[in-house]
């Protein structure tokens, strides 16, 4: 886990990475992979590219992971819902890095 949050650290530079699901809650079973959210500045690049990245930063690693990537105004915007993922990943995740 540290390399890949090192890498998404280099690849990105975040501003905040969680991680969420149910390695966050601890009822994660053996076949549960790693969660992740990366919140970036308004001004990344584009969907598409981040998405991109995301698969390089995994290749390679042999760990199962989902990175998601937002840009933290659309994490800001959708925090008043409940059911949302940014909503979510307050409730039930953990930071593992801030800027």
């Amino acid at each position: 886990m540290a390399r890949i949050l090192e890498r998404l650290i280099d690849a990105y530079q975040p501003e905040r990475i969680y991680l969420f699901g149910s390695k966050a809650r601890g009822d994660a079973g053996p076949d549960s992979d790693f969660d992740l959210l990366v919140v970036v500045s308004d001004t990344a690049p584009a969907d598409r590219q981040r998405s991109r990245l995301a698969y390089e930063v995994l290749r390679g690693t042999g760990i199962a992971a989902d990175v998601l990537v937002s840009t933290r105004g659309a994490f800001d915007s959708r925090l008043h819902l409940a059911a949302s993922l940014p909503a979510t990943v307050m409730r039930e995740g953990r930071l593992l890095h801030a800027a």
